[in-house]
């Protein structure tokens, strides 16, 4: 279906324009560009909106086609994503824009495609069509025709998003799938739309913070690519998975990276662990493999002990097509070796714990001595009564106190 530009409509008296405007950085040139008011029917939502990237991917990834030339049937599929996305911010900017109208006018392209504004948007199609008003979109009109890139507009969106001063309630898998898609793999035939740098200072970070996000992001890809879900980012947010992540990327930063077997080891064996938990909280389950073996005494020996398992949760994973956060769930109910797992992990977090407290007493008494030593003799002597004989009585108890140790190892 063929739809008017929005410069036709306004040529037609459709589109009128505002006292507003709203200042913007394009191409490195920052401006102030006329705000119109639009009807919200000649507008459609972004697909490549941040916040929504996962929920898109899900309803892709079940055989369904998105296309804005069938507009009403695609901004109902993206707009209850919208409204799923944050469901109390929405409320609250609906609230708002009853009140006082919409404040902030969002920014649009000529052929009706949203950059900036999708909740706003929603909440004013949400008040027309719950209250039978008819209210305007307010927005700035960018023509793309006119020598905008790709790269422009994200690059706008990524500004507008990011680098003002409110808060981006994106959720941090959605996050993670636009760190890869615009600045590792967007798909087999296209470079990344951005290096770190570029995306650093569009969104307001740290190069180190953009880069730690890539590492993520890219164990997310290859944890999903382990459980044959490649590609279903939308699995990764279902199985809340944002933390675990955090917390092996933390285990692998203190592994040598340039022995590649012993790092492919190790990155394995956690997969394995996240695919098929112990119950509980996840990300401090991991976070013990870490601390309590992977840095341990029993390190090796845990390696050793957990490669048939790894290799068997990878298998029964591949064996799967169509692995969702149900099938996790049901391989994880079904899977025998989850138990030996299970007992593998808690064995060596108990061994290496039981090993740190029996060495505690001699760590205790060395503080102690330490302690002991830091005091000055000559302060000793020049105390006052009272101290002298508060200190007398502390005296007294650690006698006492190193005559009953003395007593239990039969000194």
């Amino acid at each position: 279906m063929t739809f008017k530009t929005l410069t036709e409509l306004r040529n037609e008296g459709i589109i009128l324009p505002t006292d507003s405007t709203r200042k913007l950085t394009i191409q490195g040139q920052t401006k102030n560009h006329k705000v119109f008011r639009i009807p919200v029917n000649y507008l459609y939502y972004n697909n490549k909106n941040g916040r929504i990237i996962s929920s898109i991917n899900r309803y892709e990834s079940e055989g369904n086609v998105l296309s804005p030339n069938n507009r009403d049937a695609y901004n109902k599929v993206l707009r209850q994503y919208i409204i799923e996305s944050n469901t109390n911010a929405l409320e609250a900017t609906k609230k708002n824009i009853k009140m006082f109208g919409q404040r902030l006018p969002g920014v649009v392209l000529d052929d009706g495609r949203i950059i900036d504004g999708n909740r706003r948007f929603t909440c004013v199609s949400l008040i027309n069509e719950e209250e039978g008003q008819n209210l305007y979109f307010e927005a700035v009109i960018l023509d793309a025709s006119q020598g905008l890139t790709d790269a422009d507009i994200k690059r706008l969106e990524l500004n507008l998003q990011h680098a003002e001063e409110r808060p981006v309630d994106y959720d941090p898998i959605d996050n993670l799938v636009e760190i890869y898609t615009l600045l590792v793999r967007p798909n087999e035939n296209e470079r990344p739309l951005f290096t770190p740098e570029e995306y650093a200072h569009n969104t307001n970070k740290k190069k180190s913070e953009v880069e730690k996000m890539i590492k993520k992001a890219t164990l997310m890809v290859e944890f999903l690519e382990f459980i044959n879900a490649e590609g279903k980012y939308y699995v990764a947010r279902d199985l809340n998975l944002d933390g675990p992540l955090q917390e092996v990327m933390g285990i692998l930063n203190r592994e040598d990276e340039s022995d590649e077997a012993e790092y492919l080891r190790v990155k394995q064996t956690l997969f394995a662990a996240l695919a098929i938990p112990y119950r509980g909280d996840i990300t401090r389950y991991i976070r013990d493999i870490g601390k309590e073996i992977l840095r341990a005494d029993n390190r090796e020996e845990f390696l050793e002990e957990y490669e048939d398992i790894v290799e068997e949760v990878y298998e029964t994973f591949q064996e799967h097509e169509n692995v969702t956060k149900d099938v996790v769930r049901e391989i994880n109910a079904e899977l025998e070796i989850k138990v030996e797992s299970e007992k593998v992990i808690k064995d060596k977090i108990q061994e290496t714990q039981f090993k740190t407290i029996k060495g505690q007493p001699v760590d205790y008494l060395k503080r102690a001595i330490s302690a002991l030593d830091a005091i000055d003799t000559d302060q000793v002597s020049r105390l006052d009564a009272a101290t002298k004989q508060e200190f007398m009585t502390l005296l007294e108890k650690i006698n006492s106190t190193t005559e009953l140790f003395g007593d239990k190892i039969g000194v």
